[in-house]
């Protein structure tokens, strides 16, 4: 499997979300991690695990971990539910591969306290998405 191939459908699918980009007031969503100076909210993904499956070579069982930025709870919780309602049940598009299953598994929060002193809120979760050639 082409990885920047899979890396360019997650970026298409999160950023073809007009309410997600919206909330986040452009399409400052991006592969492993934000720019230095990224003003939040903003969204991260990259691969989590998985591969290709043991039992049928042509199965891809992937993992994608996709989380929101922010300044709050209530922030970050908001551009969950918008990713949630992209990725949750639904399938990327790219060539030589089709979405069997895209489901959300496990749920993830955090919040750090950076030197400046401003809790950095995060949110997301982390999807199978299972895919065939």
């Amino acid at each position: 499997m082409n990885t920047a191939l899979l890396n360019k459908a997650m970026y298409d699918k999160l950023s073809g979300g007009t309410a997600l980009t919206n909330y986040l007031g452009g399409t400052f969503i991006y592969h492993m991690q934000a720019p230095k100076d990224q003003a939040y909210p903003y969204v991260v993904y990259s691969w989590q695990g998985g591969g290709q499956t043991n039992l049928v070579p042509d199965l891809q069982d992937r993992l994608e971990f996709v989380r929101a930025y922010g300044t709050s709870g209530l922030q970050v919780g908001s551009a969950d539910a918008l990713i949630a309602s992209l990725l949750d049940g639904g399938a990327l598009s790219f060539t030589g591969w089709t979405t069997v299953t895209m489901r959300r598994e496990d749920d993830y929060e955090s919040v750090e306290t950076p030197e400046t002193g401003s809790p950095i809120y995060a949110m997301g979760g982390v999807y199978r998405i299972i895919l065939d050639t």
